[in-house]
């Protein structure tokens, strides 16, 4: 039969499982608790009177804490009406309770916690044991609740079901004395597992647990930065989901760059998009008035500007219809700003597309520039026109003005163009700088003569190629121009510097150009000396720098980033002594009991000769005489997987659940210099494929400690199509998840919004018609018959990069050629899953996927996604 065993030395809870007998398990007893209390707890004042009285079981349910989610530890306080209640370890009695002292008159409180360690999905039981009234909590969540009214020889069971995801949850119970019942007042309780598979829990006071899911996805974020002139003071603002509920909150926050401390915060407003004037005046922000939602409303919103000498606050633009994003002059003087225009839809319910863009849901929606004076507000439109525009950069006297547009030019690739403009803000006049295939971002530089491009190598002709003879350079792989409009001289200065550039920073203070970066798994900031022609990498305390702002007139910038197991923090950056340095970790505090586990360097070389950089990530208490699942992650596109923290494929969660986690970096990403970027063009997933199957099994023979017949591999987008691809050529993975995955290039090239232009740089001057190689021989659906491996599909069913017919297409063959295969499509979400109850489950499935195949532990996708019922054989649909 099933039975419980107790550790009492370490306080664990131990299920094993004879092989002869399955009787419904025995119970256990929590042990050891951590208890706080009791205190005093008398009802309110008229608490007898009706309406309105309140009893016991309103004291019982009555919220006391907002600390959430409680972590409680040894020691640590909390503060109760005028003294502070301290959390004390406590050893239950022969009977399984903790005995706590009645109050000497009127009602009492205290709280009981356990955490409870569980290494699979668990269903179960919980009862709480005691005479007086008494609730339960398994993290968030309500579990049982009684007792209310019962006397002491009136047994009145408590109990709950509990289903536990594998990981560390904390049980809270608070219990009230009842004076009126008055005797013993002991409270406990009991766990009981519902499976009948051999199991083991650890329940325990200490504190130290495994990661959680909504560690990543519920703790506070750095969504939006900004730095004032004099690199004093950074305007923060952060995002968190209110713990226990669906529902996020924003805020903005007043931060010293020297050690991080808060200045000032804005909390419950609606205040967003904050900036400094570059004089260092006003600071300035925008809030926006909640619209009805049914489409009909136009959203405003208000540009405020706060004098930072005075402290008075004014609106520069009130309730502007359609407002977007706004930037200051370098004098404080002028902001230019962007408002959208939409067009009424044709009543017949016929729409005409004006060319291939216009399959865009929003394409006909337009954006204008518009120029205000500060403080005064006066305005005047600066750009119309049938296409919307863009404004790139201020020049350093404020007099020019540097705007952008895109035009569909189905010519050559990428099928469209940007038309470059100087706009005069003293005539209003424009002129026409430069017509271009590749530009993505210009700036002036500090002379005010010359232009800072990022854009593809191409842009310039050969200038900024570094590829071998006939290879054609991806687009992707983003370089640095110095270019002058005037002799139309050129300096490609990224052209040997192998990282591919992500943001660019030209400083009027010191003259330096400061470019974010990905260099390999990593995203650092460099500085490039223009005089010396030299790229310095700045130290910094994270891996991967995701923003990045820099002050106008001082030698500071303030940026976030994070690394494996290092969830995000601010980093403020000397700039003149060339490193950085954390000023503050958002979420320390929620992630300081939880085990960080290790991550190594893994790299091979194929057998073509081609090294292959990767990492792999360990289990916390990595045992390396054990036998681990394996989880390989990758994408294979033109982007490597980044070393930052947590995402939307989070290795870190992984790995606390008992996996390792292998992350290689393919031919084709950027980061490793424009040669190894360039295989991605005209290839995809020949080379790729092969890759990581080579990779994957040198990595099986270097890592005895992964078990070889247990491993699963996961991508998203291209990463989806690489999975698909791979399970038509090797039977090496035991299970795979394709999240959006493409299954016929020549569909997705046609119907994706972006499909048809990503190719125009992935696979340059081919098309169906002419590559017959590519678009059907390494599209997995036509070799659907080859899969054999158990895959999950995900898709989101409003996805506008790659549509859901991708997936929906592979399924039906898996299920034609009976092959073993589950789908999950997202209702209402494109292309990413963000929105935070879908996320949830959607990331618990893929876990959840992998335990049914990689570790033989089904019950936790058993129990998210019930089995169909099957049809009896021979009936009819």
């Amino acid at each position: 039969m099933l039975v419980w065993r107790f550790g009492v030395g370490v306080g664990c809870l131990l299920l094993a499982a004879s092989p002869l007998v399955a009787e419904p398990a025995s119970t256990v007893t929590v042990a050891r608790w951590l208890v706080l209390g009791p205190a005093p707890d008398p009802l309110p004042l008229h608490a007898q009177e009706k309406p309105g009285a309140f009893g016991l079981a309103d004291l019982l349910d009555a919220r006391r804490f907002a600390a959430a989610p409680w972590r409680p530890v040894e020691g640590e306080t909390v503060s109760w009406f005028g003294r502070d209640l301290a959390w004390t370890a406590r050893t239950a009695g022969d009977d399984g309770t903790v005995s706590l002292d009645p109050p000497e008159a009127g009602p009492a409180s205290a709280w009981l916690a356990v955490y409870v360690h569980v290494p699979r999905w668990q269903s179960g039981e919980v009862e709480l044991l005691g005479d007086h009234p008494r609730r339960a909590w398994l993290g968030q969540e309500a579990v049982a609740r009684g007792g209310v009214g019962a006397r002491q020889n009136e047994p009145d069971p408590v109990t709950g079901k509990v289903k536990l995801p594998a990981g560390t949850h904390v049980l809270i119970v608070r219990t009230v004395y009842d004076p009126e019942a008055g005797g013993r007042w002991n409270v406990g309780a009991r766990l009981r597992a519902t499976g009948d598979d051999a199991l083991a829990i650890e329940a325990t006071s200490a504190p130290a647990r495994s990661l959680d899911l909504l560690d990543i996805l519920e703790a506070p974020q750095v969504t939006s930065l900004a730095v004032a002139p004099d690199g004093k003071t950074a305007a923060v603002t952060y995002r968190r989901i209110v713990a226990g509920t669906n529902d996020d909150e924003s805020w903005v926050e007043l931060r010293s760059t020297a050690d991080g401390t808060a200045q000032g915060s804005w909390r419950g407003s609606s205040a967003a998009q904050v900036a400094f004037d570059p004089a260092g005046r006003w600071m300035s922000y925008v809030t926006r008035e909640p619209t009805r939602g049914d489409g009909n409303d136009a959203p405003r919103s208000t540009l405020w500007l706060v004098d930072r000498q005075t402290g008075a606050t004014l609106p520069l633009l009130d309730r502007v219809e359609r407002f977007g994003s706004y930037h200051w002059s370098p004098d404080g003087r002028q902001i230019v700003f962007s408002t959208s225009t939409r067009p009424d839809a044709d009543p017949r319910g016929i729409k005409r597309l004006e060319g291939l863009m216009d399959r865009w849901r929003d394409y006909r929606t337009r954006s204008a520039l518009n120029l205000v004076a500060v403080p005064d507000g006066t305005r005047r439109a600066l750009t119309a026109g049938a296409l919307s525009t863009r404004a790139h950069a201020f020049s350093p006297d404020g007099r020019r003005l540097l705007v952008s547009r895109t035009i569909e030019d189905l010519d050559e690739r990428p099928f469209a163009r940007q038309e470059l403009t100087e706009l005069d803000l003293s005539t209003f006049e424009g002129r026409t700088l430069r017509v271009s295939q590749w530009l993505q971002t210009a700036q002036y530089a500090p002379d005010g003569r010359r232009l800072l491009l990022r854009a593809g190598a191409s842009e310039f002709g050969a200038s900024g190629v570094n590829v071998p003879e006939g290879v054609i350079p991806n687009e992707a792989d983003s370089q640095l121009f110095i270019w002058d409009p005037a002799s139309d001289d050129v300096k490609a200065i990224t052209r040997d510097f192998a990282p591919a550039v992500q943001s660019e920073y030209w400083s009027r203070d010191d003259g330096h150009i400061y470019l974010s970066v990905t260099e390999r798994d990593e995203q650092p900031l460099y500085r490039y000396d223009e005089r010396r022609g030299t790229f310095t990498r700045l130290s910094a305390p994270v891996d991967v720098l995701t923003a990045i702002e820099f002050a106008a007139a001082a030698p500071v910038a303030v940026g976030t980033g994070s690394s494996p197991w290092q969830a995000p923090g601010l980093v403020a950056y000397d700039l003149r002594r060339g490193e950085g340095r954390a000023i503050q970790w958002p979420a320390a505090d929620r992630l300081r009991h939880a085990k960080a586990g290790e991550v190594r360097a893994w790299s091979f070389t194929t057998s073509a000769g081609t090294p292959i950089d990767g990492r792999v990530y360990l289990p916390p208490d990595f045992d390396p005489s054990r036998k681990y699942p394996l989880i390989v992650n990758y994408y294979g596109g033109t982007t490597p997987v980044a070393r930052d923290f947590g995402g939307r494929y989070p290795k870190e969660w992984w790995a606390s659940l008992g996996y390792v986690v292998y992350v290689p970096q393919p031919s084709g990403a950027t980061g490793y210099g424009q040669a190894f970027s360039a295989e991605h063009v005209n290839n995809w997933g020949r080379t790729v494929a092969g890759e990581i199957i080579e990779g994957t099994r040198k990595f099986l023979e270097a890592h005895p400690f992964v078990d070889p017949t247990r491993v699963g591999c996961i991508g998203a987008s291209y990463g989806g199509f690489m999975t698909m691809l791979l399970l038509t050529e090797t039977d090496l993975f035991a299970a795979a998840v394709s999240h959006a995955g493409i299954s016929s290039l020549s569909s997705y090239w046609g119907e994706g919004y972006w499909g048809y232009s990503y190719s125009a740089r992935a696979t340059a001057d081919s098309y169906p018609w002419n590559r017959r190689d590519l678009y059907v021989d390494q599209s997995p659906l036509f070799r659907a018959d080859r899969v054999k491996t158990p895959l999950l599909l995900t898709h989101g069913t409003a996805d506008t990069n790659v549509p859901v017919g991708e997936s929906d297409a592979f399924y039906v063959a898996l299920k034609l050629v009976g092959a073993p295969v589950e789908y999950l499509q997202v209702e209402g979400l494109d292309h990413l899953i963000l929105e935070h109850p879908k996320r949830i489950v959607w990331s618990r499935s893929i876990v959840a996927w992998f335990d049914k195949w990689l570790k033989g532990e089904p019950a936790w996708w058993d129990d998210l996604w019930p089995p169909a019922v099957a049809p009896a054989p021979g009936a009819r649909p």
